[in-house]
């Protein structure tokens, strides 16, 4: 195979190139889309269902008519810590990697203009709010094990398969090995895990490294950012009946996944002794919405709330570079590098709706519940405009992957809140509805919290545990022939967060 090579391929470490990126597709657009139990210690501790309750600091990125309900200034802040646990299971092989971290899921200021009892008039004031939420924690790390069978394509063989899907030829891939890689097919050629050959009528088509026995396959992965959600909102009341609020939120992003993917092989039949191909990539960016809401109190002791968001339209930027190296007992290690590249889009996720109802037992407490409508089929990558202001349909596949991918889904919440004197304690239960619509695996994040609190004249302390499980599926390439690995992965984040709070 060494004969097709004009030139060692160290020389593409020397070489750029402008091809487009590697992270835009559906799993993408979930993880921006897909959002976990938000908001202060309160608000978590009774499971996130706070679209009917109101006078939260939080009710800015859930339904900011809970802004008119707040009669004095308030400034709040919460940190927290995060325990996550990722589990493997493939093939008798189960693992277990954890990742922690401390960060700070919650903070915000109302300044309110309410006027007093005494003054007339059926609007009640304007108040103003400003908050900053976690939306998402993207921590992770998790390592799987594989022993593939004699007959059982592995990575070499998809190399192959993705040469072929795109008819490449021996004069396009000595060329890309020339000028510098940009496609995982041609990082394949640089190594000489795969080669060209021809039929009898001299159609060409690329064929695999020859390899004999079992294959040990091994992967790290790590990943690491979050999604958090700055607001800026007001809201007011009519006759304390009736409160409105909106809010416009920007949403910013950072998303870093390392991942070093290795097989082995141990038959002295073959030269080939193992592989390693390493992939990092770095998405960076911001969006928009806006939240409109309203919170209904038919008596004192019913409140019902409802509130819409617009999709959130983002403008992100991925960093990436994949190398591959492949060893073999006749010769040193064989490596080819893509330099590092750029490549902007823009994310567009979907409209959410959300209802909720809340019922107060006098002075002992209050039951709370609610609902929100998203359906993640909806959300849409798209180029960024050119200079004439129009863009191509790069994502034209991407997006009906998306459409084919997932459904809509109800998410719901409860919760509880018991008070004695200046004490609280709470319980909440949530769940975020299965977004797969032909998913051979429930897709369903169940999360359960518990929490306590005290209020004084001035200040208040919040405390709350909140424990979120879900599982998913994972294949580090797809071939044709349906026989790549998959790995089940039982995903659980444990988080501890305290609330401070400050009324002036």
């Amino acid at each position: 195979m060494k004969l097709y090579k004009i030139f060692s391929a160290s020389l593409a470490l020397l070489l750029g190139w402008s091809g487009t990126a590697f992270a835009q597709n559906e799993v993408d657009a979930l993880r921006y889309s897909r959002l976990g139990v938000t908001g202060s210690a309160r608000i978590q501790g009774i499971g996130g269902a706070q679209t009917a309750l109101g006078a939260d600091i939080s009710s800015m990125s859930a339904n900011p008519a809970g802004l008119g309900m707040f009669r004095r200034s308030e400034f709040s802040i919460s940190p927290a810590l995060q325990l996550n646990s990722t589990t493997t299971h493939i093939n008798g092989f189960t693992l277990s990697e954890d990742k922690n971290m401390v960060t700070i899921p919650q903070a915000g200021l109302v300044l309110s203009n309410r006027k007093g009892d005494e003054e007339a008039g059926d609007w009640r004031g304007l108040n103003l709010g400003i908050s900053l939420s976690r939306l998402n924690n993207f921590n992770q790390q998790l390592y799987y094990q594989n022993t593939t069978d004699e007959t059982t394509p592995t990575i070499v063989e998809y190399f192959a398969d993705q040469a072929n899907a795109k008819g490449r030829t021996l004069d396009d891939l000595n060329q890309e090995f020339t000028d510098g890689f940009n496609s995982l097919e041609g990082l394949a050629f640089g190594t000489y895990l795969i080669d060209v050959a021809e039929d009898p009528d001299g159609t060409e088509f690329v064929v695999p490294l020859t390899r004999y026995g079992s294959i040990d396959q091994e992967e790290e992965i790590r990943r690491s950012g979050s999604q958090s959600q700055f607001d800026i909102g007001v809201g007011t009341s009519y006759r304390d009946k009736l409160y409105l609020g909106a809010s416009l939120g920007v949403v910013t992003s950072n998303f870093t996944q390392e991942s070093i993917y290795r097989e082995s092989e141990f038959s002295d039949s073959t030269a080939f002794t193992g592989l390693e191909l390493r992939d990092e990539f770095t998405t960076r960016g911001a969006g928009v919405n806006l939240r409109i809401g309203a919170i209904f109190r038919p008596v004192d002791a019913v409140r019902i709330g409802a509130s819409i968001q617009t999709p959130t339209a983002y403008s992100l930027t991925d960093d990436y570079q994949r190398s591959l190296y492949a060893s073999y007992d006749d010769g040193p290690t064989e490596s080819a590098s893509e330099m590092p590249g750029q490549f902007s889009y823009r994310l567009t996720t979907p409209f959410r709706a959300n209802g909720g109802v809340a019922v107060f037992l006098n002075k002992y407490g209050f039951l709370t519940a609610d609902i929100e409508y998203v359906d993640y089929s909806g959300a849409r990558f798209s180029e960024e405009a050119d200079e004439f202001g129009s863009s191509g349909n790069y994502f034209s596949d991407v997006n009906s992957t998306i459409s084919d991918t997932y459904k809509s889904a109800i998410n719901y919440s409860f919760g509880a809140e018991g008070r004695y004197n200046a004490f609280r304690i709470r319980a909440g239960y949530a769940v975020s509805g299965d977004p797969y619509r032909n998913a051979a695996f429930d897709g369903t994040i169940k999360s359960y919290s518990l929490g306590a609190g005290i209020r004084l004249q001035k200040y208040y302390l919040d405390a709350a545990y909140v424990s979120s499980n879900g599982s998913t599926r994972y294949s580090p390439y797809i071939l044709a022939s349906g026989e790549e690995p998959v790995v089940d992965i039982d995903q659980q984040q444990n988080t501890v967060m305290l609330t401070l709070g400050y009324n002036f």
